[in-house]
């Protein structure tokens, strides 16, 4: 019987580095490489179990009590030195907060519990824990990392603050669980302060997480409308470049009669070099501003076709099905955008292939009219490397400053009451963009 007793307890310490350490990779972004760093950590944190359970063992339960708390803070210590690419505020932060929920789960579980001590109590106390564990684990990798991680790309010496708040706490229902002694040789195991913590505790989170998220609410709506209006006023000079282009090539070929004019002259002249320089410049000309027969649109099939040449330039081969109509309802600053913008993530994303990877870029465009209700489907796939990093469904750019054009996508989108996914499998990355087009969208 007591041997079973040391393995539930061993079991037990487990249970506590499985939380700890699961907590911590559900809101911290990993450093690579995530797979070998996690492992090492966890061969650590096993170690530990075994070094505390024979403490336990032989020293007896009042020196294992006693160093239980410079146990734990020992092993996130570890964890956070080896896993975690966030700086020290925010890791400080996720530690002290993870302790604070873990003295109150260990709290709730103790409570109910029907026995005082021995193997039944153990089990008990095990399964209690196991249920509030993974109930609170579910909910911060559901509900609060995409929102955490927010707040940590946007927060910056705000997070030292909430270390020490956290901090604070910690030491808050240290004191009241284990000073003078620890709350389990009370009668009333000190319920009453347990809980008038934890009600300040849960108030004051949600009180300042709620500000933050209103800041976070409010600099995403600057930022989305800024980063929207440097595009547009990009994508609006290059529109229009383009149209002088096309414009430019079209008055080439009404004005084609007065160059075969001018040729006749001068090969009746004599002047066979000059008239070959003057046919080998008219060419050349002529076919910078010659472009593919892509779709209807005329800006769409500008940019498409300009984005293949140079795809093509760089011996990166190109397949276009675009099936856009000349009266889009859609504005088409918005709808340059979106294929510049894909374009050049699916140029940069073949340029870091690996040599011998075959490179390739496919667009598929598709507009189609249901019930009056119009839908555009744009699907870019293209070859890439293996190593794309993904932070709350979106690509991690390898460039200095990059990521603007995947948010530019993903505000259009918006915009369009659409939606973008972004995957990478098996060395191929696929953009799917989906619009709802009306009438008014093109104005």
């Amino acid at each position: 019987m007591e041997m079973i007793t040391y393995i539930v307890l061993f079991l037990r310490f487990l249970q506590t580095a499985a939380y700890i350490s699961l907590f911590f990779f559900f809101l911290i972004k990993l450093k690579e490489p995530a797979k070998k760093r996690i492992s090492i950590t966890v061969v650590i944190y096993f170690v530990a179990a075994l070094i505390y359970c024979a403490i336990w063992i032989f020293y007896g339960q009042k020196v294992a009590e006693v160093l239980i708390m410079p146990f734990e803070i020992g092993l996130c210590l570890i964890l956070i030195l080896i896993c975690s690419a966030d700086n020290w505020s925010v890791s400080l932060f996720v530690m002290f907060t993870q302790f604070n929920l873990l003295l109150g789960i260990s709290y709730l579980s103790d409570i109910s519990t029907t026995q005082d001590s021995g193997l039944v109590y153990h089990i008990e106390y095990l399964l209690f824990r196991t249920v509030l564990f993974g109930a609170l684990l579910f909910f911060n990798y559901v509900y609060m990392r995409p929102r955490f991680r927010k707040l940590v790309g946007i927060l910056g010496r705000e997070w030292r603050l909430l270390a020490i708040l956290a901090f604070s706490f910690y030491v808050l229902e240290s004191v009241i669980h284990y000073y003078p002694q620890m709350y389990w040789y009370e009668e009333d195991y000190r319920w009453h302060l347990v809980a008038s913590s934890y009600l300040v505790f849960l108030s004051v989170y949600s009180l300042i997480f709620r500000s933050f998220s209103d800041i976070v609410e409010k600099y995403e709506v600057q930022e989305r409308e800024r980063i929207l209006a440097q595009q547009n006023k990009m994508w609006e000079e290059h529109i229009q470049e383009q149209k002088n282009a096309v414009n430019a090539a079209r008055r080439d070929r009404h004005d084609l009669r007065h160059h075969y004019d001018t040729l006749i002259a001068m090969l009746q002249g004599g002047k066979t070099q000059e008239a070959v320089s003057y046919l080998n410049a008219q060419t050349k000309r002529s076919e910078s501003g010659v472009l593919d027969g892509i779709c209807e649109h005329l800006s769409a099939n500008v940019n498409l076709s300009r984005w293949a040449e140079r795809a093509r330039e760089k011996g990166i081969k190109t397949e276009i099905d675009a099936r856009i109509p000349a009266n889009l309802p859609m504005d088409e600053v918005a709808l340059v955008a979106i294929i510049a913008n894909s374009f050049e993530n699916a140029l940069e994303g073949c340029l870091r292939c690996p040599d011998g990877r075959k490179k390739y870029i496919t667009v598929k465009i598709a507009y189609s009219v249901y019930n009056g209700a119009g839908k555009l489907q744009i699907v870019v796939e293209n070859s890439c490397a293996d190593d794309i990093i993904f932070e709350s469904g979106f690509p991690i750019s390898q460039k200095c400053g990059g990521g603007t054009g995947t948010r530019s996508i993903t505000y259009t989108a918006e915009r369009y009451r659409g939606m973008v996914e972004f995957t990478a499998e098996n060395g191929v990355f696929r953009m799917r963009v989906l619009l709802h087009l009306l009438e008014q969208d093109q104005k």
